[in-house]
């Protein structure tokens, strides 16, 4: 009987491991700065890994919104925004957030 118990305990740790790792999460993402953003880069926090451009080529104006679908999950995670040869960083966002708006100069609201 306990490993019966054991052993469908265990199929569902799999089984929530297995959907954690394939999940995806929208993010709404509003641009309150003053400049035009060419890029939007998304890192665990803390690592600088920064993966590849979330705009996909688009630029994104100032009061413009976008909706994001990111891969994997993210206990804590980074942005950083560009605007042509400029950057800043916005630091631990936790991984439940589902929309940001930077303001410029490290500033941002999250929720």
């Amino acid at each position: 009987m306990n490993f019966k118990k054991f052993a469908i305990g265990a199929g569902i740790a799999a089984a929530m491991a297995f959907a954690s790792s394939a999940y995806a999460q929208n993010l709404l993402f509003t641009n309150g700065s003053a400049s035009t953003l060419d890029g939007l880069y998304i890192s665990d926090s803390g690592s600088g890994n920064w993966e590849e451009n979330l705009l996909g080529g688009q630029r994104l104006a100032p009061g413009e919104q976008i909706q994001i679908n990111i891969q994997g999950t993210y206990g804590k995670f980074d942005l950083m925004v560009s605007s042509g040869s400029a950057s800043e960083e916005y630091y631990e966002y936790p991984g439940s957030t589902t929309q940001i708006t930077i303001h410029g100069a490290g500033e941002s609201d999250y929720q």
